[in-house]
């Protein structure tokens, strides 16, 4: 109160002045103190706060609250209030009609305009003085606390990841920001209201204060407020870009996969450049691989998953019916497809951009102009092109088409790359995956895409110039990649040289090969970086090839005299100290010995003398191998070898004479001996009779070795008689052997064809029947019973071999009684309706399956119906040669063409050649079956046979007769009277005249047809 009270003074009031020495009193200090800064609220108070002005009037305080609604209600008195009514609204412009937002922003732009220029700006003492009222003219307990929900709604709003332990002091400074800006902006406005009273203003000398921003605020109505609310309405219904998830899917977006890229340009710049572009291509491959994963494992399922948790401003608009049409589910979906397609394109489009970015770092191109600079280009290349010979040029590998194309298809990697990708209904509603509902991306032939191709491709083109105008580099070495030199050095070596024009050709070559060696193996060309490490090799390789294909000539020239040489050396060698195998050899040896001796060791000593010549010179230009070493050492040991060796196989000669005697002899007693022992198992035969199976086949395998014994025993004594014919020794003569083999042969008919029917009669019995031949069965037995015949005849005084034969004899006669089925069910002409007659035969179903047997049939009783099978059997067989016989008609007409001529002197035109023709095939067809009838057959086979062939003689009659007679035309009588036989539809069909029928298959039996037949 002491200080409220000061300042009822006049602002003109001042304190005296103090003494230099005198010490200012508290007092005087706060009288000082407030004469400069006048208080603004009062210090004590009923109510938490009350401006100072308040002080000069007697209010209740209600009315004291009241009065500080606003300026204009500073007089108002709860007595007056009494009887007052609210005046009607009107509009901020004083006008009752609608006014648009552009009108209302005139007149309060205008209003504003006013306000400014009758306002004056504040001066800096005003405005210091403002804030020092702000900051210390409002005391903290004046001032309403903050509500605590305030600091609750700002912490909520703080991600998770804002929330962690070492962020908790950096979030207490904030909080304490938020609080500060709280208290300075509710003394503010109190300072503000207090201020709008001009007499405030003047009693705390504050002309002006800052003029707050204004608010613009349009008020309804406005004359398109009709149309507006019906565009609200129905962006209400069908605008879903506003839509809250549509903020989550871009906050997503932007805050976890903006930065992805399918190719990222630090990723190119961190690799080992340059590339090979199998390499590089890799690389762009698995990037854009990675980041399709990312998008596919995480941003597709961070969507879906924004849906679950935001469900509740979508799922409404899916209805709960299936008769209901998902209109706005599907016009919101596609919204979202949109948002999410445009992101995606967004990536694309960046990873193109930045891949094309990496590329204009060589924009510039390679062009080195005449001759290349090592420094010249200091860009890391992106591609490794290696340089290779294809004769007869130098090419880039790979081809720099090859180059850009590899190029171009990591761009449209990139595209495809963010294609196929599900939509996010896809994840919500698993029915939808099978629609192929997919986002939107980049196309190729977007105009987009061909800029930034054209430019890559200008770029790329830019970057070719080098390459192919370092290939005049290789140009001298054309002779080496078309083999010219090749071909000049082979030239040379044709002709007669000598060692110094040969020395020089071969420096010649020597020096190419140190020029290319010397060549640049990488050169950098800004964009491409040629490597010619294979090309440098390739080129030295084929120098080096000339070089020693000089060298090399005259090497082998050397190497295959001294082998001449060494080789009739050796030859003399071995021939003299060979052993000779008969008389014969020996002869020839002696005369050699004595031809070498004489003649051939002095014509060889004279060509070793060449070869010291030859040697010398090599070791001046060859690096000679150590086999050549050793041959020319052994070409200079040879002249006083032979000598020496000459002198010792003359002895040797006597003595192996008289060896080979001594082995003749002991082959002729060992052969003896090996004849009587095959004669006591011979004779062991003669008491075997077992008739197991294991028994059988150890005898046959026994007869066997038998057998080879003796056919080795007989070359034997061949080798011997011609022994002792060279030798002039007497023939020696083993009747014995030939006795053996007389005496084995019915041992080995015998039990030999006992094995064989054992076998076989097993697989005829109990084997699929459908597999079996008749007739090779039936010769099979017959050649087996007349051996087993002619074995009991031989064997008539040994009672075992003897009985095997007879009982041998009886098993065979006992399994032909079963030929006569056999015949009939291995038929290849039975089908069904022939198993059918058989049942109705036998009087129940006979049905077999692919593995009956013989046996199942023996077993069914047919045995007792074999006349009326072998009926069946021949009928099928000629029903089968039938129809063979028909289809190889119908194959033969295939493919006849029929030429029409005018018959004689009418007008009527006739067939040609086919008279002739039919009666070819006729004949052709009688030869063959006569050729049937003179082998081996059964009588019901026979007589089918036999019908056919009248049937076919007939036929050819019939022919010959309607080609005499002239006859052209299918109505013709004579025609049309014969009985023809039709293959239709997989039928034979008759007709005669008028008369069709279908051919019933009937059997006509045994005798021989009478009816007449004409093929048609």
């Amino acid at each position: 109160m002491e200080e409220d009270s000061i300042h009822t003074m006049s602002r003109s009031w001042s304190l005296p002045p103090l003494s230099s020495a005198e010490m200012p009193s508290e007092m005087y200090q706060r009288a000082q103190r407030l004469s400069r800064y006048p208080p603004i609220m009062q210090n004590t108070s009923r109510t938490l706060a009350v401006p100072f002005k308040e002080q000069r009037h007697h209010r209740t305080p209600s009315e004291s609250i009241a009065n500080n609604y606003s300026p204009r209600a500073q007089h108002l008195k709860i007595t007056h209030l009494q009887g007052r009514r609210t005046p009607a609204h009107t509009s901020a412009t004083g006008c009752s009609c609608p006014l648009t937002p552009d009108q209302q922003l005139d007149i309060m732009q205008a209003e504003e305009e006013q306000e400014r220029r009758s306002v004056m700006e504040p001066t800096d003492e005003d405005l210091e003085r403002y804030m020092y009222y702000i900051s210390n003219g409002v005391q903290d307990h004046m001032l309403a606390p903050q509500p605590p929900q305030h600091i609750t709604n700002i912490l909520k709003l703080l991600p998770s990841v804002l929330q962690r332990e070492e962020l908790q002091d950096l979030q207490a400074v904030l909080l304490q920001e938020v609080r500060r800006d709280y208290s300075f902006s509710i003394r503010k406005s109190i300072v503000d209201y207090i201020l709008l009273d001009p007499e405030e203003r003047e009693r705390l000398v504050i002309s002006s204060v800052p003029r707050s921003f204004p608010w613009r605020v349009i008020r309804a109505p406005v004359p398109w407020s009709l149309s507006y609310q019906e565009a609200h309405g129905w962006n209400t219904e069908h605008l879903f870009t506003i839509n809250p998830i549509m903020l989550q899917l871009q906050d997503l977006w932007v805050n976890n996969f903006s930065s992805l890229r399918f190719v990222r340009l630090s990723d190119l710049n961190s690799v080992d450049l340059p590339l090979l572009p199998a390499e590089f291509q890799e690389l762009v491959q698995s990037q854009c691989q990675i980041t399709r994963d990312q998008l596919i494992n995480k941003w597709l399922p961070s969507c879906a998953s924004l849906f679950v948790t935001y469900k509740d401003v979508w799922l409404p608009l899916v209805p709960q019916s299936d008769h209901i049409a998902p209109v706005k589910a599907q016009e919101f979906f596609s919204c979202v497809a949109a948002l999410m397609s445009l992101q995606l394109r967004s990536l694309v489009v960046a990873s193109l951009q930045e891949l094309l970015q990496f590329l204009m770092l060589h924009q510039s191109g390679n062009d080195f102009g005449e001759s290349f600079e090592e420094l010249q280009y200091t860009q890391c290349p992106l591609l490794l092109v290696k340089l290779k010979v294809e004769e007869p040029t130098v090419v880039f590998q790979p081809s720099l088409p090859q180059c850009w194309e590899l190029i171009e298809r990591s761009f449209l990697h990139i595209i495809t790359s963010a294609l196929s990708l599900p939509r996010v209904e896809c994840s919500l509603f698993p029915e939808l995956q099978e629609k192929n509902l997919t986002l939107r991306s980049v196309r190729p032939d977007e105009p987009l895409v061909l800029d930034l191709l054209s430019r890559a491709r200008e770029i790329f083109q830019r970057n070719t110039v080098g390459p192919q105008r370092y290939l005049d580099v290789y140009k001298r070495y054309s002779n080496l990649l078309d083999n010219s030199a090749r071909q000049e050095i082979l030239s040379f070596l044709k002709e007669k040289h000598s060692l110094q024009a040969l020395t020089k050709r071969i420096e010649a070559v020597s020096s190419v090969w140190k020029e290319i060696a010397a060549l640049r193996v990488t050169v950098p060309l800004s964009l491409l970086c040629l490597e010619a490490v294979s090309l440098h090799e390739d080129l030295c390789d084929r120098t080096e090839h000339l070089k020693l294909l000089l060298i090399t000539y005259e090497v082998e020239e050397n190497r295959q005299l001294n082998k001449s040489i060494c080789q009739r050396y050796e030859q003399i060698v071995d021939t003299v100290t060979s052993v000779p195998a008969n008389t014969e050899e020996l002869v020839e040896l002696s005369e050699f010995l004595k031809h070498t001796t004489d003649v051939t060791v002095h014509k060889l000593c004279d060509e070793v003398e060449e070869a010291t010549h030859r040697l010398s010179f090599l070791l001046d230009y060859a690096a000679l191998s150590g086999e050549d070493v050793k041959l020319n050492s052994r070409v200079f040991h040879w002249p006083l070898q032979i000598v020496s060796v000459c002198e010792g196989s003359r002895g040797k000669l006597t003595t192996q004479r008289d060896h080979a005697e001594d082995i003749l002899l002991k082959r002729i007693v060992k052969l003896e001996n090996t004849l009587q022992a095959i004669g006591k198992e011979v004779e062991a035969f003669k008491k075997k009779e077992n008739m197991s199976v294991e028994e059988m086949k150890n005898n046959v395998e026994k007869l066997k070795e038998l057998s080879t014994c003796l056919e080795d025993a007989a070359t034997e004594l061949e080798c011997i008689n011609k022994e002792e014919i060279l030798l002039e020794r007497e023939q020696s003569q083993f009747p014995l052997l030939q006795s053996l083999m007389l005496s084995k042969q019915p041992y080995d008919q015998l039990w030999n064809t006992a094995l064989s029917f054992h076998s076989s009669s097993d697989v005829w019995m109990n084997g699929p029947f459908v597999h079996l031949d008749a007739v090779k069965i039936s010769d099979e037995l017959g050649n087996m019973w007349r051996t087993m015949y002619k074995l009991t005849k031989t064997f008539s005084e040994m009672a075992g071999p003897r009985r095997l034969a007879d009982s041998f004899c009886v098993k065979i006669d006992k399994f032909k009684q079963h030929l006569p089925i056999l015949t009939t069910i291995c038929n290849p002409g039975i089908k069904q309706r022939h198993w059918e007659k058989i049942s109705a035969i036998v009087g129940f179903d006979v049905k077999p399956e692919a593995d009956t047997s013989l046996l199942n049939m023996v077993e069914l009783g047919l045995s007792e119906f074999t006349d009326k099978l072998e009926e069946i059997g021949a009928s099928a067989s000629k029903e089968y040669s039938l129809e063979k016989a028909l289809e190889k008609m119908k194959n033969e007409w295939a493919e006849l063409r029929f030429v029409f001529a005018q018959y004689r002197d009418t007008v009527t035109h006739v067939y040609t050649n086919i008279q002739q023709r039919n009666v070819e095939q006729s004949n052709a067809q009688i030869a063959d079956i006569v050729e049937l009838v003179r082998g081996k057959l059964s009588g019901g086979a026979r007589m089918t046979l036999g019908a056919l062939t009248v049937i076919d003689v007939h036929a050819r009659d019939v022919v010959v007769k309607l080609a005499q007679d002239g006859v052209s035309s299918l109505n013709d009588f004579q025609w049309i009277s014969q009985l023809r036989y039709y293959w239709e539809d997989g039928d034979v069909m008759l007709r005669m005249i008028t008369t069709e029928l279908k051919y019933g298959y009937e059997y006509l039996g045994k005798l021989p047809p009478t009816g007449h037949h004409s093929p048609d």
